[in-house]
Order: structure tokens, then C-alpha cells, then sequence
């Protein structure tokens, strides 16, 4: 608007000559070249405008493949992280302890002993139930950087990163301990809980499969040993 004002200035028309229009040469020349600036203007307000719509719009899908990503890695059941998302956790781990070439922690796997009973004689309401409160437990004493998950069924594994092999080994018997030592509530039963474990460290040097292979070995051996004690 300052540019019309300016076009309009009376002091422009001193010595001025008509065209065929009737307009004085320089007065319409500035009146056209500020509504061209008006134009301009405008033009510019429109196109932030839609910058800033497809701006939200790309926020908006960015939130909702984050959302989506974040189901197809987590167990719907319990909340904590499925097979998918634990075996990239355990990924990412090795690339960085390779990528360090120090560091690592202590994989956790763990089998329930028993769990097949509970659905046989409570229910799968009930079964359904013990492995939620089986999550809770394991998720309550971690760390927050710590990684619980559950594999299927009545299979679970724990991170413990960034964690020395002794150090590791120590916390995974305290977490056996005392999950062994609770009771899951149904219906007014107290449920015994009960799992066997297996404890391998990893490192720069290891692969993925191979530490969940040793860990699976180390928890079936464990477990077996378990049902040979309950036996004698």
C-alpha cells in the first residue's frame, strides 16, 4: 500500500503529458507496478500458506509410520517388545559394540516352567493374564535402558546392555531369584512363578544368531536341570 501512496504522490504529476488513456505516463506506470507488488505479495502469503499445509501433512504421516512401526514391534498381549523388535534392539547392539570394538552386555532368555498347566487348569483367560504379570515383573526390575521382550508364547528375553559378563550374569540370577519368589494373581488363586533361564554376554566379536543359539542351549540345560531336581 505504501508503494499506491507513493504512486499517487501529486508531485509526480508536475510536467506530466496524457496518453491515449488519459492517465499521466508516470502516474499509471507507479499505480501499475505497486498493484504488480500487491500481486506479488499476496502470491507469496498463498504459497507459505500451502507450504506450511504440506508441512503438517508430511508431520502427520511421519507420526502415523512411526505409530505403525512401533505396532509391528511390540507384542500386542503384554506391551513389551515382539521377536521383530527384539532381534533388531539385539542388532543394533553388535553393530555399535563392533563399531566401538569394546562394550556389549548380557542376553537373558527365559522359558516359564509350567505355563502350559495354567492354561490346561485355569484357563486362557488366565494364561493370558500370568504372562501380563510375568511382563510387569521383568519390566520392573530393569533399567530403563534395558530391553524385555517377549519372544512367543511363554518365551521371554532381556537386554542387559552396556553390562560386563560377570556383572550380567550376577543381575540375571537376582532377576531368577526373584521372579521365582512371586506369585501371579487369578481370581483370587495366587499362581506360582516360575522360569528357567539362560545367560550369554556378547560382544564386538559375536553374531547374532550364534549368542541367541548359546542362550537357548544355556536355558534349555537350566531348565532340565530344574524338572530333574522337582523330580528328586
Amino acid at each position: 500500500m505504501n508503494a499506491i501512496a507513493a504512486a499517487l504522490d501529486p508531485s509526480l504529476a508536475l510536467g506530466r503529458h496524457q496518453d491515449g488513456t488519459g492517465w499521466c505516463g508516470t502516474v499509471r506506470d507507479r499505480i501499475v507496478g505497486a498493484w504488480g507488488l500487491v500481486d506479488d505479495h499476496v502470491h507469496l502469503e498463498t504459497l507459505q500458506s500451502k507450504l506450511a499445509e504440506a508441512q503438517d501433512t508430511i508431520s502427520q504421516q511421519q507420526e502415523r509410520i512411526a505409530y505403525l512401526e512401533t505396532l509391528t514391534m511390540t507384542d500386542e498381549l503384554t506391551g513389551l517388545v515382539n521377536r521383530r523388535g527384539f532381534d533388531q534392539h539385539l542388532r543394533r547392539e553388535l553393530a555399535a559394540a563392533r563399531r566401538n570394538g569394546t562394550g556389549g552386555g548380557v542376553l537373558v532368555m527365559i522359558d516359564l516352567d509350567g505355563f502350559k498347566q495354567i492354561n490346561d487348569v485355569h484357563g486362557h483367560l488366565a494364561g493370558d493374564s500370568y504372562l501380563r504379570q510375568v511382563a510387569r515383573l521383568l519390566q520392573s526390575h530393569v533399567r530403563s535402558h534395558d530391553v524385555v521382550a517377549r519372544l512367543g508364547g511363554d518365551e521371554f528375553a532381556v537386554l542387559l546392555t552396556n553390562t560386563d559378563p560377570e556383572t550380567g550374569a550376577a543381575r540375571a540370577a537376582q532377576l531368577a531369584d526373584l521372579a521365582n519368589q512371586e506369585h501371579a494373581a487369578w481370581n483370587g488363586r495366587s499362581l506360582p512363578i516360575r522360569f528357567s533361564v539362560g545367560v550369554e554376554a556378547y560382544g564386538p566379536a559375536d553374531q547374532e544368531d550364534e549368542v541367541i543359539l548359546r542362550a537357548d542351549v544355556k536355558m534349555y540345560r537350566n531348565k532340565g536341570s530344574r524338572r530333574t531336581r522337582r523330580a528328586g
